[in-house]
């Protein structure tokens, strides 16, 4: 299935242009000219100003330069373009000077801790995620798609804790194409914003730049900060590591997932419905990270690049 998953969002970037594309689960196939007709009627929002995010009882501050869709009409947007469901995607910002796009991505897990991220080892996850490319490439071959290659850390997994975020880039490439693959994850009091960065390599300048720069435009309300946690409230039953690990499709620790699968049968549900998380929600997010090399920018900017599609 994950095989078949990242074949179907390697061949997106090529053919999302001129294929016919599946609107969402439930939608007739569009063509291409019915799609471009459904992200015309998208609230495109350019105008600076402050922007809510209600899901996640969060704001942008959207300056000069930038695109903005919020709410249904990211969702929307995310759906169009890549076919699946993105009811989660609460807002996609656009800056017209890069040609980049910034996904935000909600998850109402309750609030994670970040007591864990000193047993993130960046080597071994790089080395984890290059074996799994290997091994998949042979796959590819034989399905006519181009091999992919992390060739290493283009910003090693690091922890903002003044902003309760994390970061990560790896820089991928094949035969033709070299490109960026860059992801945050910002902690909340009731969840956490996956977050993707996509565009050419050539507009990356680190994440402290070229990611937290939209970052920057983006914070928690009062009272829904990581900051505003009170004992009682709803937890997640994971950590940050181990929450960007999984993301990444990495073991983690010793034993991180055994330990949850056997305490299973010491905590019944609750323990069941964490390992169903790390079992099924992350690896809908690797595929979320895949699909979003294919984005496409707002009628009236400059057309985006279109690298390959990321992966992990």
């Amino acid at each position: 299935m994950a095989a078949a998953g990242l074949r179907i969002a390697l061949a997106m970037a090529a053919f999302l242009l001129l294929a016919p594309f599946p609107a969402g689960a439930d939608d007739p196939i569009l063509t291409q000219e019915q799609r471009q007709a459904e992200l015309d009627k998208l609230n495109w929002i350019s105008a600076a100003g402050h922007y809510q995010l209600t899901q996640s009882h969060s704001h942008i501050d959207l300056p000069d330069g930038y695109y903005l869709l919020l709410g249904a009409d990211a969702a929307r947007y995310d759906t169009l373009s890549n076919g699946v469901d993105a009811s989660g995607t609460e807002a996609v910002v656009f800056n017209n000077a890069d040609h980049t796009a910034v996904y935000f991505v909600f998850y109402d897990k309750g609030f994670v801790k970040d007591d864990d991220w000193s047993e993130v080892n960046a080597d071994e996850f790089l080395k984890q995620m290059q074996e799994q490319e290997l091994k998949r490439n042979s796959d590819r071959v034989r399905q006519g798609v181009d091999y992919l290659l992390i060739d290493g850390w283009k910003e090693t997994p690091r922890y903002d804790g003044a902003t309760h975020t994390a970061y990560w880039a790896t820089s991928l490439s094949n035969a033709m194409n070299r490109w960026i693959n860059a992801s945050a994850v910002r902690l909340a009091r009731n969840g956490y914003h996956y977050v993707i960065w996509v565009g050419d390599e050539s507009s990356f300048t680190g994440s402290s730049n070229s990611l937290a720069t939209v970052m920057g435009l983006h914070d928690y309300d009062d009272g829904y900060r990581y900051a505003d946690h009170v004992d009682g409230d709803k937890l997640a039953g994971f950590g940050i590591g181990a929450l960007a690990a999984s993301i990444m499709g990495v073991k983690f620790g010793q034993g991180f997932l055994w330990a949850l699968l056997g305490g299973v049968l010491v905590f019944g549900k609750k323990i069941l419905a964490v390992v169903a998380v790390i079992l099924g929600g992350f690896a809908a997010w690797k595929v979320r990270a895949r699909r979003k090399a294919a984005a496409l920018l707002p009628p009236a900017a400059p057309p985006p690049p279109n690298p390959p599609a990321a992966t992990r």
